[in-house]
């Protein structure tokens, strides 16, 4: 009797630590999201390249499908082209997303069955809460510390409120409330908690920086007062004739944008990412102490990319030019050599497949992107010749669903005929718009798009992109991924 008693305490002992053992050997994984950073911010984030980019790899070819803030967060989080989450633009944003349930199936809910505790600290989609109650914590976070609804962009540095677990706490003008001070500290909390409890984890730190008005922390308020743009070729473009009629409107409104304007907003913008620097170093150093760091993926990114002066344009996003849908990434984990640099094209709708892989978490049939944790390891495997990009519900006839945008910064919403659907192949850019017009640059030789080489296309190659390019906009899942894979040019 004693023997079988000794033998079902073994069994009971082994059935837990059966249980036990697959979150002891799941690695935990911090995205840090910056909002409309853009490449030539890079070099101001010093110890972020050190301790991320250095320490693990770059990649030279991650792009924003849809290079506004909203679809592109509702992209990440459920792995899908903008128009299969149907969030096209900002707004109505987190309102559809609500109403569509797309949350119930998204990213985190898949950790949290995978044995994650998750959080999200910052900034979520635009227009949280609206229609969902001020009190919403959406499904599968266990940790929520996002701001309300942020429509004027002066109350998201200083004086906003954020939900903290459905309890609205508001935050004022000390310098203790600077917003991305404040996202760093609950990002360690959590951090520390869930590594003292040795329990995995998913964390997405959201910054409001560097969006505008870019407001700096205190402390960072007098560097870089001598700082000037870099300017490419593209920066007041002399020549936009061969331009879409909707691209040169939106040169010739009147607000002029010079160098001088491009010099102080990129010194308010370099100023305004200090914090997250610091952000990250302190994360880095938290895992650091508690001997997380090799069992931990950090991911850098934004959530689209920024142009200033570029074409001719003043200051935004949401366009199909490099500056706003090419952005960096760096990560660094487990298994991830130091100073890789990755040139496959990869995107925002594969950081939800990479991240459940990295989780050993299962991603519904129906995301689009993939993961590129092949990439990573150095494997060779099957990759994309392109991605779609689109922006704008053509279907709403040109009109906003919502009735307008929650932000100034988007040179095309509510724009006739500028809506646009596109491909981004490895060296070419193909662009329609729903007032009819084209765009075709050649990357190769043309790398900051003075070029539009539209005109000089024969039919029979516009006919082929075309197809092409509906192919792509109407596809879902494994669809998407085929047709991509498939992608090609041919020049006839």
């Amino acid at each position: 009797m004693k023997i079988i008693k000794n033998i079902l305490i073994l069994l009971v002992v082994f059935s837990l630590s059966a249980c036990e053992l697959p979150h002891k050997n799941q690695p935990n994984i911090i995205v840090i999201l910056t909002d409309d950073l853009d490449i030539k911010l890079m070099p101001y984030l010093p110890k972020t390249n050190q301790l991320i980019g250095e320490q693990g790899a770059s990649f030279t070819n991650y792009f924003i499908t849809t290079p506004l803030c909203c679809p592109s967060r509702a992209s990440m989080l459920r792995g899908q082209y903008a128009h299969n989450t149907d969030i096209m633009e900002n707004s109505p944003g987190f309102i559809r997303f609500f109403k569509l349930q797309e949350e119930e199936t998204a990213l985190p809910v898949w950790l949290q069955k995978a044995g994650y505790q998750t959080a999200l600290i910052g900034k979520y989609l635009n227009n949280y809460p609206t229609n969902a109650g001020r009190n919403y914590v959406p499904p599968g976070w266990s940790d929520w510390q996002v701001f309300m609804d942020v429509k004027n962009s002066r109350t998201a540095y200083y004086n906003y409120i954020l939900s903290e677990n459905g309890k609205l706490v508001e935050y004022h003008e000390a310098e203790t409330d600077y917003s991305t001070d404040v996202f760093k500290a609950k990002s360690l909390e959590f951090i520390n908690t869930n590594l003292t409890a040795n329990a995995p984890f998913f964390l997405l730190v959201s910054t409001y920086a560097p969006h505008g008005p870019s407001t700096p922390a205190a402390r960072h308020a007098n560097l870089f007062n001598d700082l000037q743009y870099p300017h490419n070729p593209s920066f007041h473009e002399p020549d936009l004739a061969d331009k879409p009629k909707v691209i040169q409107a939106l040169s010739q409104t009147g607000d002029d944008f010079d160098a001088g304007d491009a010099n102080a907003l990129f010194q308010k913008r370099a100023q305004s990412v200090q914090a997250v620097d610091e952000l990250v170093e302190e994360i880095i150093q938290t895992l650091q102490v508690h001997n997380a760091l090799e069992n931990t993926y950090v991911i850098f990114t934004s959530d689209n990319g920024f142009h200033m002066g570029e074409h001719g344009l003043t200051s935004g996003k949401g366009t199909a030019y490099e500056e706003d849908i090419h952005v960096p990434l760096l990560i660094r984990g487990p298994g991830i050599p130091a100073g890789g640099v990755i040139a496959q094209m990869a995107a925002n709708i594969d950081l939800a497949p990479t991240i459940a892989e990295m989780a050993n978490a299962a991603p519904p049939s129906f995301v689009d992107g993939r993961s590129f944790m092949p990439c990573l390891r150095n494997q060779k495997t099957i990759w994309r010749n392109g991605l779609l990009l689109e922006f704008g519900y053509i279907r709403d006839n040109e009109q906003n669903s919502a009735g307008g945008d929650s932000e100034t910064d988007n040179a095309l919403v509510g724009v006739p005929g500028g809506k646009y659907r596109g491909i981004r192949f490895e060296n070419y850019t193909y662009v329609e718009y729903s007032g009819g017009e084209i765009e075709f640059y050649d990357l190769l030789n043309d790398p900051y798009q003075l070029d539009n080489l539209a005109s000089q296309l024969s039919a029979a190659t516009l006919t082929d992109l075309h197809a092409q390019l509906q192919a792509l906009q109407n596809c879902a899942g494994a669809e998407c991924q085929k047709l991509e894979d498939n992608l090609k040019i041919e020049i006839k």
